[in-house]
Formats: structure tokens, sequence, C-alpha cells
């Protein structure tokens, strides 16, 4: 079969029928909590996310439980996850799926167009309603139908070219290990190699192969492919190897085996093992009693994790015990667990001690911790090895360790660690003789690729070296293809932005402008009565501003609120500034508080970063999502400092305990915002305030008063105004005490600062735009615009700002306030102004009005 060509039409149609959306999800780091029976639905998890993935005609799609919008196909699956979680456009979305299918490190469940025919009706309709048995039934004749379309009636190998292309040799294939498990199936003009795949019933699937196609039947993954033994049937197995592809399994027979000719089974998983694969694999030990098994998977990321889960998972045959008159396999106890997922980036192992008691689990924690500790120091670019405790009680503790997939040699290492232990913990009578489970990799990516390079007659120093140079070459090309793909998307955008300045160019665009304006104008005395009407969002209390919370998806979280007030009453580059004569008097006061307090502050520079860390816990158990909050407001402030992920744990309780790291520089001219910022959150959980319950900041006492000393002598200044004391009090209401003196009143005729940004699309070289329209109308009104300064991004969308000032005492201040409201209400538009000075203006303007109405009467 040919490769589709570029952007071919047919191309996403293919990979909606040919990718088994469950395999690429688990590639990603979902796993599967629960299918059904017949494995036509799964149900897949990663972290909080709960996915559904079903069929729907001739392909898989899902829908994500917690938003109805995320729902679709395979491509619609790539898109949105794609990029670190970014998304991915068409184009990106093509070519991850293109290596996804030519250079997976496990093949893909693909499917047929054609499906098979319905059971006969009215032999299903014979049974009673709900019957399991008409289930099954249904089920094991669509089954039938599936293989007979591929297999055909006679089930021999007639095409070897396939094989041959592949570097596998006849003598190979005539081996007695594989004779009746390698079939020719031809379907139209098409000839593809098929394996078939078995499980304890019989027959269960059938993976086919040719050069740039693989498919797999739309079946459950509940079979495995399995060889002969290379003695012949029914021989003693001595050996089993365990590897992703039958491709594989050939590839090492015919390097592997001369060399030790022990008595062989060969098994294949076709591409990442369920866990029913894996289940049927230790049924096979069981039977057949190999004194070693050897894991053959590819060299790289995927291949260990498999290793690692399958060291967790396999052991030598169990013995059958009678169990209610009946016989069952005895399992070996296991005081140790471990399980591997991965991500697009990152490989985790998720570790389980089972122990007497907690200081027995913290001990092996302990333990373990130190070996990753050795694991770190050895590593040139720093640690990478992350250990966290997820959950611990007297019986068991749950450990994950995270680290990037370039780096899950290391969680190998670690798993081997864990797999010697456990049979140190177990009896005597169960710990499994030496060298059970060994590890066979490949010299290079796969042992295929191996038994191509040997065929070229290469060393293994050489192969090495192959491989190393094919990879680099792959990443350089794929990097490539992804720049081109950029490329053209970036053509494509400017196209269309083009297009879009020519239709903006005719003179309907300009006199629809024209209109906007008038209506613009228009709107400014429209909406100052009701601007005047609206109270400025301010509290008389802690307790009013929890009230206000509830509207907010994290609800009672007056923190929360207070903290965002306290961000909008700063807005960078908004503060305080201070001249140099009170910046120097500052500077005293610091140096005298440091004699005073007769220590002498480490002195680090001011441009070291330094760190902060916000710990956030939840009020109530299975929830989520306040620490994440707490970081967007942070995030979204606009001040110097940035913030990092956030890491949680859940306790017994269901209580999710999460923090993030806040990093900051006491060169930055906003210090003694973020300083007063991390202060008042420390002051009011440390008074207890139930505001507060579970948030606090952690940092070294060095750097906080390193903090304070830039804080104090800092250009800009906060302006430490108490939220509590904006209103008046009402009566029979006393207002409390805030934690932050208030300002005093600006002088009547002190200048006030204005910043408004506007947002919208670019226009043509020359015409007006919304900003433009938004100065003319504030100049208007009596205030002075400065002029805009713009910038437009990659989307085309223009970003404007401008700044406006004003007085209170101008006599124009109610035209003023009203033009300033107007715009701030205008869509596109952000008006940044400091709480006070709102309030205040709104005031005056009121006055003004007021004024101006008593005047005429008092002449008369």
């Amino acid at each position: 079969m040919n490769a589709p060509r570029e952007n071919d039409p047919t191309e996403l149609d293919r990979f909606k029928r040919d990718i088994d959306l469950v395999d690429y999800a688990q590639r990603q780091g979902y796993t599967i909590k629960k299918e059904s029976r017949r494995g036509d639905w799964h149900h897949l998890v990663k972290d909080d996310e709960h996915v559904i993935v079903t069929r729907k005609g001739d392909h898989q799609v899902y829908l994500n439980t917690g938003d109805d919008r995320d729902a679709g196909s395979i491509i619609d699956f790539a898109k949105t996850r794609g990029g670190d979680g970014h998304g991915l456009n068409l184009g990106q979305v093509r070519q991850q799926l293109r290596e996804y299918l030519d250079g997976a490190p496990a093949p893909a469940r693909q499917y047929p167009t054609q499906y098979a025919t319905p059971p006969d009706s009215a032999r299903l309709n014979g049974l009673p309603v709900g019957d399991p048995e008409q289930a099954r039934q249904a089920e094991e004749e669509r089954r039938t139908r599936l293989i007979s379309e591929v297999l055909g009636v006679k089930k021999e190998l007639t095409d070897r070219s396939y094989l041959h292309g592949r570097g596998i040799t006849d003598a190979t294939l005539d081996s007695p290990a594989f004779q009746g498990r390698i079939f020719t199936a031809q379907q139209n003009e098409h000839k593809n190699t098929a394996f078939p795949l078995y499980n304890e019933h019989g027959l269960a699937s059938v993976e086919q192969k040719n050069e740039h196609y693989k498919s797999l039947l739309p079946l459950p993954k509940n079979g495995i492919w399995v060889s002969h033994p290379t003695a012949g049937k029914d021989t003693p197995v001595e050996r089993v190897v365990v590897s992703e592809s039958a491709i594989d399994s050939l590839s090492h027979f015919q390097l592997r085996h001369g060399q030790d000719p022990k008595n062989t089974l060969y098994i294949a998983t076709s591409g990442t093992p369920t866990e029913a694969q894996v289940a049927l694999i230790q049924r096979v030990i069981d039977k057949q009693q190999p004194q070693e098994v050897v894991l053959a998977n590819d060299r790289d990321a995927g291949g260990r994790q498999f290793n690692i889960n399958y060291l967790n998972e396999l052991q030598p045959a169990r013995p059958l015990v009678p169990v209610a008159e009946q016989e069952a396999y005895r399992e070996a106890s296991r005081p140790v667990e471990w399980h591997a997922t991965s991500d697009k980036y990152h490989t985790s192992l998720k570790v389980t001690f089972h122990h007497d008691s907690a200081e027995q689990g913290a001990g092996q924690v302990q333990q373990l911790s130190e070996r990753v500790e050795k694991i770190n120091q050895t590593q040139q670019d720093g640690p990478s090895l992350a250990v966290e405790v997820q959950r611990s009680t007297e019986q068991a503790t749950i450990v994950r360790l995270t680290v990037a997939r370039a780096d899950t040699a290391q969680l190998e290492v670690v798993a081997q660690e864990l797999y010697r232990q456990r049979e140190q913990l177990r009896p005597a009578a169960e710990r499994q003789q030496e060298a059970f489970l060994r590890v066979d990799y490949p010299l290079a990516k796969d042992f295929n690729k191996e038994l191509e390079y040997t065929a070229q007659g290469l060393s293994a120093e050489q192969i090495r070296a192959a491989a190393q140079r094919e990879e680099q070459q792959q990443e350089s090309e794929r990097q490539q293809r992804l720049a081109e793909a950029q490329r053209q998307e970036r053509e494509q955008r400017e196209a269309e932005r083009q297009a879009r300045r020519e239709q903006e160019s005719s003179p309907e665009a300009q006199q629809g402008r024209e209109q906007d304006d008038t209506h613009f104008q228009t709107v400014l005395g429209a909406t100052a009565a009701e601007a005047e009407q609206r109270p400025a969002r301010s509290y008389r209390s802690e307790q009013e501003a929890a009230e206000h919370t509830a509207q907010f998806v994290h609800a009672k979280d007056a923190g929360l609120v207070l903290l965002k007030e306290y961000i909008h009453d700063n807005p960078p580059p908004a503060g305080r500034k201070v001249d140099e004569a009170e910046r120097e008097d500052l500077r005293e006061r610091a140096r005298y508080a440091e004699a005073a307090a007769g220590v002498r502050l480490p002195t680090a520079s001011p441009t070291e970063a330094k760190t902060a860390t916000w710990t956030v816990d939840e009020l109530e158990p299975n929830t989520t999502g306040r620490a994440e909050a707490w970081k967007a407001i942070l995030d979204n402030s606009g001040y110097s400092m940035q913030t990092s992920q956030v890491r949680s744990t859940v306790d017994e309780q269901g209580i999710r305990r999460a923090e993030f790291d806040m990093t900051y520089r006491n060169d930055q001219p906003d210090i003694a915002i973020i300083h007063a910022i991390v202060t008042n959150t420390t002051a009011r959980a440390a008074a207890g305030k139930a505001q507060y319950a579970g948030v606090s900041v952690v940092e070294p006492e060095a750097d906080r008063a390193a903090r304070q000393l830039a804080a104090e002598a800092a250009a800009i200044q906060p302006h430490n105004r108490d939220r509590s004391l904006d209103v008046a009090v009402k009566p029979g209401v006393e207002a409390t005490t805030g934690d932050m003196p208030a300002a005093g009143p600006s002088a009547p005729g002190s200048e006030k600062l204005v910043i408004i940004r506007v947002d919208e699309p670019a226009s043509s070289p020359g015409e007006r735009g919304q900003a433009e329209a938004v100065q003319a109308a504030l100049t208007a009104s009596g205030a002075k615009a400065g002029e805009v300064q713009s910038t437009v991004d990659a989307e085309g969308i223009r970003h404007s700002e401008m700044k406006v000032s004003y007085r209170i005492d101008q006599p124009e201040i109610a035209q003023v306030s009203q033009a300033l409201d107007a715009a701030g209400r205008q869509v596109g538009n952000h008006v940044v102004e400091h709480g006070s000075d709102r309030a205040e203006r709104q005031a005056a303007a009121r006055h003004s009005q007021v004024s101006q109405e008593v005047a005429p009467q008092l002449e008369r």
C-alpha cells in the first residue's frame, strides 16, 4: 500500500478508521479505569479527567464527561491535547498522527473499511430479551465474520514479500516455531501479512501488516500472538520471549536463537499490552513452566515502560490449589507493587508499599528517597527524578516518581531495585528463582532494525552508532516538517488577514465604522446615569466580602476576593511614586531597622531570583481548584513575579493539599506591592481569619527580611487602602478595623492617571480604529489623552494603549467621568484605574452636576 500524499483529503478519514483511540490515549498517559466485557466502550482516566470512548460507525469517538464541548474523533482528541496542552492546528495534527502510524513504538489498533454483516436476527430474536447469551452469540458471530473476511477459508502464507522486505529469511519462516502462525490475507487486490492473536477460547483477532500499513480488527484486545516452541509442538518450553510485535519476535529468533538454542516460545502483544494480555501471558507461563522469561521490547521510553510493568506483574508458574471444590492459582504476596504510566513528555511510576505500621512505611520511603537521590547525583544536568508521597496510612504508603520520557531508564533502575526488595520481603517459599525475568534490549531501536543493520555487515558498535545517527536524523526531519507546517499556517493566516483588510477597506465598512463612532458618542451620555447608580465594588468588612464571594466558582473564599481587589487597587505599573527625599528617608529607616535587629542580612544580589511557596488546602473533602484560583489571580496580576505549576497530594480524609512556587526579584520596581501581598496574606492567615483558612506562604526568614528592605526603599509604593473603609458606616452596623491603614483623600487639584487598553482587529494603514475613537471622545470630554501606542499580534489583533489624565477640580469632571465610564463598558476596552481614584472621580462628578443644577435656582 502506498503512503498517503501530503494533505490527502481522505487522510483524516483514514486516521479515524485506522487509529485505536484507546491505544493512542494510553500513550498520552490515560489509563483504563473500566471497560465493557465486549470491549465496545472504555472509561479512561488521567488526573481528574474522565473520558468515555465508544464506537460510531466505522471509527471510535470520545466524550469528556466534565466538558461536553470536548468530544469527537481521534482528530479532535489529538488537536485538543497536543502541543503540551496548548492545542495543535490541523496541519500539526496530521503530522503527529502520521508519525504515530509510521513510527510509533507500539502498533495502533486500526480498522478496515468494511465491516461484518449483522448476525441472523431471526435466530437471535428467539432468545429471551436481555439474555446475556444473546449478546455473547452476537459478538461471537461478529468476531468470526471479521476474522473470516481477513483470513478467508484457506489459512496459509502464500506471499512472503513483505516479510522478506523486513529481512526475515525463509529459514526463519519455515522453522517449526512459526508454522501455522503467519498467514496471507487478501481483500480485493491488496495482500497483507496476517498475524493471528489467540486467547484461551481460540482465535481472538488478527493483525495485518504491509509497507506503510498496519491494522488490528475492531475487537477486544484480549489475545496475543504466540508461536510454537522452537523444538516443535508439545515439547517442554525452557524460555518465553515477550516482545511488542510479531516482526520483532521473528527478528529476535533470527538474531539470537542460534547463539542460545533453548526451546523457546515467542509472544507478541501487537502494541501496548492490555491488562487482559498481561493476564494471558501469565497463564501461558503457568502452563508452560519456563525457566526464564526474556523481555525483548524496544529500546525506547515505551519499551522501558512495558518492561517496568512486566517486572511487577509476571512471576514464575503459579501452583493450583483447591478452593471450594475448585482449583485456583495461588498468588505470591506483594509487599511492594508499582505501575508506570506516561504522557507526551513524562513517565510516572506509582509505587505502593504494604506494611504493618506507618513507621515501617516511612522507612521504606526513606530508603527509596535515598536511592533516588543517588541517581540524581549522577546526572550531569542536575536532578531529574522527582518523588512525591501521595498517601500514607498504617497499612500502605503510595509514592509517585516522575521523570522526563527521555530519562525513563532511570525509573527502570528504580523498578529493578523494587523487584529485588520485594523478593527479600517475601517469605522464602514465595521467592522467585534467580534471573527468572531478564531484559534483552536490541542494539538499535528495535530487533528488526538491528536485523537490518546486521544484514549490512555492521558490528555491534557500528550498529549503535548508526542507530543514534538515524534517531538524530528522524528528529531533524520531524523538526523540519513541523517548521514547514508552521510556515504554511503563517501564510494561511496572512492570506486571511489580507482578505479581511480588503473587506474592511470597502466603502461599506468605512460607513459602518462612522456609524459606530456616532453611536459611541451617544452611548457616553446614555450610560452616565447607570454608571452613577452602580456602586463601586467595595466591602465594609471581610464578612461582606465573603458574602460577595459566593458568586465565584471557588466560592466562600473571601481571601481570594480581597487579594483580587488589592491587585485591582494596584494595577501595574501604577503605585504611589515617592520622590528622592522620601526614598532616602525610607532607606534610612530600613538601615535603622536592620541595626535595631542586631543582625546582618545576607548580601545576596538583588537580581537573584527568590522563591516563596504558597500552600493552599481545600476546605472540604473531594474538592479541587482552590490553589489554581489563587495562582490564576497572581498570574493575571501583571506583576513581575512568576508562579510554577501546582503540586498536590490527597490525605486520608480526602482533603487536597496543594502548593506552588512564586519567584520574584528584589530589584523589580513592583517589589513593594509583591511584599505587601505576601505579608498581608501571611498575617491574616496567622491571625486565624476564617477566610484565609488553609492558605499560607512559606519562605526563608532571610529572604523575607531582604524583600522587606527592598520594599521599603522601592520607588513605587502600594496604595495601602483598607477596602472595609471604602463606604460610609451603615446605621446600626459598626465597621471593622482593617489590616492596612487607609489612604487619605487626595488633594482636590491633584492629577489622576488612567491607562486605557483597546483590543480590536487590525485596520488598514491610515484608517481610524476603535482606539482613535476612544481617544477623540475622551479629549472632547475635557480629559488629556496621550498618543495611542499599538502593536499587532500574529492573529491580526491590534493591541493599543493610551494614557489619560484629568484633575478632580476641573470644571468638566462630570463629562470626563461619563466618558471614562462609557469607554470602560465598550467591548474590547479595558480601563486601568485605581479604585480610590475612580470612586473620588465619580463622587466629584455627582457633586459637579448637583452644583450645576443648584446654581440657576440661587440666581433666581
